[in-house]
């Protein structure tokens, strides 16, 4: 885990370095040095919301940057986001967005 910083500064970084993966809260927290509920209290009052909320909203902007810059196929932009799945991270991605990564991608780019 990062070296430095707070303990909600570690988190979010080892968080950033692990886009491609699932990652626990309890061993995250345990990584930075808190209790779980901590460490979900400092992300709340820091985001608005929960680790794991944290966790996938960078997930799905960098899913977005990939649809931007990218032709990768949907299915490895799930799997480089982590979701094995790609109609899940397609599901995903229409509940953060309002449109499909599909629709998103001829958006941006048609």
């Amino acid at each position: 885990p990062p070296a430095e910083g707070t303990p909600l500064e570690r988190a979010m970084r080892y968080l950033e370095e692990r886009i491609d993966s699932q990652v626990k809260v309890p061993e995250l927290a345990d990584l930075v040095g808190v209790s779980p509920s901590h460490l979900a209290s400092l992300f709340r009052e820091a985001t608005g919301g929960g680790v794991l909320a944290h966790h996938n909203a960078l997930k799905m902007a960098y899913a977005r940057t990939l649809l931007d810059t990218t032709s990768l196929p949907i299915a490895e932009i799930a799997q480089a986001v982590g979701r094995d799945d790609r109609f899940y991270f397609s599901r995903q991605f229409s509940r953060a967005h309002g449109v499909s990564p599909r629709a998103y991608r001829a958006l941006r780019k048609g």
